[in-house]
């Protein structure tokens, strides 16, 4: 419904957010855990299931109409909106440390960064267009 009322942007938006809400938390808990013996980190991969939500290139000379339920009129040529889901691995690759930990605090630490500074982006993002959203329903005398 959020697509709905606000627009494929808000959706992705939230979902990119969400996604990186997950990334965050798998980090920390690599951090967490960079003690633990033969602890193995995890990775969270959302940004391919991302951009597989985005729709196609529009035909310049047709309209595409998204559908989102099976209770929704059938058009030709209309498609499923893409489904997001954000997905966990643990990396068995080769231990790092004595312990049989294949943590990397250095490595942990620029990727919680770089994920940090995406998922200000996309809140910042997020702001803007709900800005827009609140500028067009309200009045100004």
């Amino acid at each position: 419904m959020g697509d709905f009322l606000f627009g494929q942007t808000v959706g992705m938006l939230k979902n990119a957010m969400d996604g990186a809400g997950a990334a965050h938390g798998a980090i920390a808990n690599n951090v967490a855990n960079v003690n633990t013996p033969n602890f193995r980190r995890a990775d969270v991969s959302f940004k391919d299931a991302l951009a597989a939500t985005e729709p196609p290139d529009p035909n310049s000379d047709a309209l595409a109409l998204v559908t989102t339920s099976d209770r929704d009129i059938p058009v030709d040529g209309a498609r499923d909106a893409g489904t997001f889901k954000i997905t966990t691995t643990v990396d068995d690759t080769q231990q790092m440390r004595l312990d049989g930990s294949n943590v990397d605090v250095d490595q942990e630490m620029a990727k919680l960064s770089l994920n940090s500074a995406y998922a200000q982006t996309m809140g910042q993002l997020l702001q803007t267009q709900y800005t827009a959203i609140k500028a067009s329903i309200e009045e100004h005398f």
